[in-house]
């Protein structure tokens, strides 16, 4: 709910569309399992020259907007909500930062070296 808002007050300049696999933690680091390798491979998909086709279940309760969704972005991102602050980390660098890392985990400095957005979250909203 504090990303949305954030999002429909601050539209991220230059895209027309992106996309955002949501995360949270209360400690100061994030296990790069939290994000699994098949949301990585859809947030890739949305910004690659075929986009993402994603068959909604007829098996879903309540309401469903549609039966397929096709997307085909410019932007994907891993957005982590730590205490204070939320980041938005590019799926690619997500990804690179995850083979890369000699460590199993993101910490929270690092999640702001790496990210492309930083945003500190107001005392009484956190």
């Amino acid at each position: 709910m504090l990303f949305r808002h954030w999002l429909h007050t601050n539209p991220l300049p230059r895209i027309t569309g992106a996309a955002f696999e949501l995360k949270q933690t209360t400690g100061k680091s994030i296990p790069f399992s939290a994000v699994e390798d098949h949301q990585l491979e859809a947030l890739a998909a949305v910004w690659g020259p075929e986009g993402l086709i994603h068959k909604i279940s007829d098996e879903s309760r309540g309401y469903k907007p549609c039966d397929i969704v096709y997307l085909r972005l410019a932007a994907a991102y891993v957005v982590v909500k730590f205490p204070g602050f939320f980041v938005l980390i590019s799926a690619s660098v997500w990804g690179n930062e995850k083979r890369t890392s000699a460590r199993k985990s993101l910490t929270a400095e690092r999640a702001k070296e790496i990210a492309e957005k930083v945003v500190e979250i107001p005392r009484g909203k956190r």
